[in-house]
């Protein structure tokens, strides 16, 4: 039976570097185990890590080989594959925009296949040495002026941050749809297909320069026309007249015995 039939668009699904990628069946000429050594195949093709390749880390061997008919032939380690899967009727993904040109090079679209994510990735575009793929940086922009009306407070990373209400949409969990981006950096924990719309998760610690956490709520928002969400790992509610400390972004209210810190979202995205 071919691969490959009129009518069908069969692709090879995968797991790499923790993001879930989608692969042409036809652009793939074999899977297979990596020789003892775990660094070649046949002891003919070297076998590279896909997530190396896209600036993650080195993924934990031995996993799978797929071999990809691209010139020059590029085999490459991924932690497993899913299997072939017919994507003709899956529904389809635009990548926003804000994942930045390194992603798009190599990824502009995803597909969701039972209920997961998964990066259509060409494997002609593939770098065969080492990259960086990550989103372009955001100024980091605090609150100021007026103290804000009523906002929700949420924790990420152990620390408490503000929300104003008008710029929620809704809060969610993070359910299985849930796809990592490949490499490292950047701001965007991942993406989550909800309600038609893919969003872009975004780490309020990472926007402050520490690292990019996938938790379990995400607070999704809508700020002038864009649709983003911020991880949290916990949600303390929904509080009215904050009070300024005096440091930059910073309030108190009563209920909330730590200051709670906010972002300027609008002026960041608008």
């Amino acid at each position: 039976m071919p691969l490959f039939e009129s009518g069908r668009r069969l692709c090879l699904l995968l797991e790499a570097g923790g993001t879930r990628f989608s692969v042409e069946a036809t652009s793939v000429t074999e899977v297979a185990a990596p020789d003892p050594d775990q660094t070649s195949l046949r002891g003919v093709l070297e076998v590279q890590d896909l997530s190396v390749l896209l600036g993650g880390e080195p993924e934990p061997t031995p996993g799978m080989v797929v071999v990809l008919d691209v010139s020059p032939t590029l085999a490459v380690r991924v932690s497993s594959v899913v299997e072939v899967a017919d994507v003709t009727r899956a529904v389809h993904f635009v990548l926003p925009s804000v994942l930045g040109d390194s992603l798009a090079a190599l990824s502009h679209s995803a597909v969701m296949h039972k209920g997961r994510l998964y990066l259509e990735l060409g494997a002609d575009v593939l770098p065969h040495e080492p990259g960086i793929v990550t989103p372009p940086p955001l100024p980091t922009l605090y609150l100021f002026g007026f103290p804000p009306e009523r906002s929700l407070v949420f924790e990420s990373q152990g620390r408490l941050f503000g929300l104003p209400l008008p710029f929620i949409s809704q809060v969610v969990m993070r359910g299985e749809s849930f796809s990592a981006l490949p490499g490292r950096g950047g701001a965007i924990a991942g993406l989550m297909p909800h309600g038609q719309v893919l969003w872009p998760l975004y780490s309020v610690p990472a926007l402050l320069g520490g690292r990019a956490v996938a938790e379990d709520f995400l607070v999704l928002a809508e700020v002038e026309g864009r649709t983003l969400g911020l991880c949290a790992s916990r949600v303390i509610g929904v509080y009215p007249r904050f009070e300024p400390t005096g440091n930059p972004g910073e309030f108190t209210v009563s209920g909330v015995p730590d200051p709670i810190l906010f972002v300027d979202l609008w002026s960041m995205f608008s």
